[in-house]
């Protein structure tokens, strides 16, 4: 029988590759925006207030340094997550040619029965003409 694509890969998966699939899966959606979005209204808010005592004045170097920092691990996570998902895909087709090719299998067999089956209707057939 046929395992899973989902089965397969999760027991070739390392809990690296799962966590960056979680990271990723929670960066993609509209919750992780709105975070973001907060923080960096909040950050550059208390620096302007602050301003003289301000940690990131103006044009906030350390907002700008934190936000490439973050973009270049989320980058990565998602490629990771990407090659993940092509990985996957790759063990769904190999999954799916083994079901083709046992199928065709089958359906050889079912022709060849069916054609016993019409050989000896035949015979029959003529042993009722004679």
């Amino acid at each position: 029988m046929a395992q899973h694509p989902k089965q397969v890969y999760s027991q070739k998966s390392t809990p690296s590759e799962r966590l960056a699939l979680r990271i990723a899966r929670y960066t993609g959606n509209m919750s992780f925006v709105w975070w973001h979005a907060f923080v960096f209204l909040f950050w550059i808010l208390l620096n302007l207030i602050a301003e003289k005592n301000a940690w990131d004045p103006y044009p906030f170097n350390l907002l700008t340094m934190v936000v490439s920092l973050e973009a270049i691990f989320l980058s990565t996570f998602v490629l990771i997550a990407e090659n993940r998902e092509s990985k996957r895909n790759e063990i769904r087709e190999e999954l799916d040619y083994e079901v083709n090719v046992k199928a065709e299998q089958e359906i050889r067999e079912i022709k060849s029965m069916m054609r016993e089956v019409k050989a000896k209707l035949d015979l029959l057939d003529q042993k009722k003409k004679r």
